[in-house]
């Protein structure tokens, strides 16, 4: 496995302790700019509604996040981060449970990882 392969994988993990910390510097470090998600509703948010709603609303907590089944794909300064995740918490004030298979598709600036776009598929409870 390469170097960048078992970042990429690190940051997956970096990130899923993240939400739950309420780490907003890092969270902010990895998601682009220009970083949108595509939810499991087919919703789409762009980084700063993503934000905005976690931190400066406070209507997305997360309580617990685990990510497991990470596969990396590097092609050259893009890679392509496909796992799984199961997570617990609170939106708009109402208890949520999840499990979903995600994609991420990290691009390579200035030395360092940043996701551009996600997209996330409910699973089966």
């Amino acid at each position: 496995m390469s170097d960048d392969e078992l970042r990429l994988r690190d940051i997956q993990q970096q990130l899923a302790r993240a939400w739950i910390a309420r780490d907003r510097a890092f969270i902010e470090g990895v998601l682009a700019p220009e970083w949108k998600v595509i939810h499991t509703d087919g919703s789409i948010l762009s980084r700063a509604e993503v934000l905005h709603n976690a931190f400066d609303e406070g209507s997305l907590v997360v309580e617990t996040s685990t990510v497991d089944d990470v596969s990396v794909t590097v092609i050259g300064e893009t890679a392509i981060v496909r796992g799984r995740t199961a997570a617990t918490g609170v939106v708009n004030g109402k208890a949520m449970s999840t499990r979903l298979r995600f994609t991420d598709v990290f691009i390579k600036r200035g030395g360092r990882w940043q996701a551009v776009a996600s997209h996330a598929s409910p699973l089966a409870p």
